[in-house]
């Protein structure tokens, strides 16, 4: 789990009844992954002294739904890219957090042992340092407002919206999906506390309801006020995946998070999808409905890394398509379809 690149986060350090609920979404079949930047020093808390050992307490301590007997409580996934003449792993653990399977992922290091500990601090990084640090989280989400939730027309806007209260770096957010067997499926990559989040629902029959699924999950996973009691965890899930907690998503493209958390002058890089879909909003008369619907394409036969992706586009208000050109990586992919459809907003702005 990186910080800027998760598939959801749960609230392990909120009120108590507030963990509750933060478990598995019943026949969802969801999952959270993320991939956190360094832990800073002031976050740290002394997390390097056996931060592995730390993290593993961390989610046994789980009490509204603790990872079922005979299991192993972490899981560990390596990745491996050439470093001149060596090379280098990337560690993935995957855990069970109050029903909910977890994947997280460290930086690229020089043995197993090293990238194994990297990932397990930045994850206490996340949960122990920066979300407990929440202790306004009330007035984050609005309680203290009369209006606890964001004016909105749908509940994809809710989400969008909510989840700017809980972002650090300004609003971060994209939707994509894929299809799939004739059934669709939304992901929704959120920025949570400067940590890029991934979230996916279930496959739906259309694109409108796979887009509410994910947002009502979503919604229910950052406890938006009306959504605390929609889902509760699906213990038969969890106890069919806790032996062997399912991969993520291929959409989950953790390299680049990496990437983009070591190199902060990219930042520019980072915000043009979400400056992008700003500009469509701005332009859209469909207010609360999204301004565009992204697919993406996975060479399977590709061996590299990142994977080779192709990314599509379709704009909403006029149906226009646009795609991209096969590049390293799913984000780098998207970047890409979104430098044309930004030249196509300049150039209408121009008219």
């Amino acid at each position: 789990m990186t910080y800027p690149q998760m598939q959801g986060t749960v609230l392990p350090q909120m009120r108590g009844h507030r963990v509750g609920k933060t478990g598995a979404v019943a026949s969802s079949r969801t999952s959270v992954v993320s991939s956190p930047s360094p832990v800073s020093s002031t976050e740290d808390c002394g997390l390097s002294k056996g931060s592995i050992s730390q993290l593993q307490e961390f989610v046994q301590g789980t009490k509204i739904f603790p990872t079922p007997p005979n299991c192993p409580v972490l899981q560990w996934r390596y990745n491996t890219r050439p470093a001149g003449s060596s090379i280098e792993f990337s560690a993935t653990c995957a855990f069970l957090l109050d029903g909910v399977p977890h994947h997280t992922v460290g930086a690229w290091r020089s043995n197993k042992k090293l990238a194994q500990r990297d990932a397990a601090e930045r994850t206490l990084g996340l949960f122990v340092s920066r979300w407990a640090s929440l202790i306004t989280l009330d007035e984050l989400a609005g309680a203290a407002h009369k209006d606890a939730r964001p004016a909105h027309q749908s509940e994809v806007e809710l989400a969008e919206k909510f989840c700017q209260r809980l972002s650090w770096g300004g609003p971060s957010f994209a939707w994509s999906h894929r299809w799939e067997g004739g059934q669709c499926q939304a992901f929704a990559e959120v920025g949570l506390l400067d940590v890029p989040h991934t979230f996916q629902g279930r496959k739906m029959s259309t694109l409108e309801e796979a887009y509410n699924d994910t947002a009502r999950r979503l919604l229910w996973y950052v406890q938006c006020p009306g959504y605390e009691d929609m889902f509760e965890p699906d213990q038969d899930y969890v106890r069919g995946v806790a032996q062997e907690i399912p991969e993520p998503h291929p959409c989950w493209n953790k390299d680049e998070a990496l990437r983009e958390s070591e190199d902060w002058s990219l930042t520019e890089r980072k915000t043009i999808v979400s400056k992008v879909q700003k500009r469509l909003e701005q332009v859209s008369s469909e207010v609360g409905k999204p301004v565009w619907y992204w697919s993406f394409e996975r060479d399977m036969k590709d061996r590299g890394w990142p994977p080779l992706f192709r990314a599509h586009v379709t704009l909403a208000a006029t149906d226009r398509s646009f795609s991209g050109t096969w590049q390293r990586g799913q984000r780098e992919a998207q970047i890409q379809v979104c430098a044309r459809v930004s030249q196509l907003l300049d150039s209408q702005a121009v008219k």
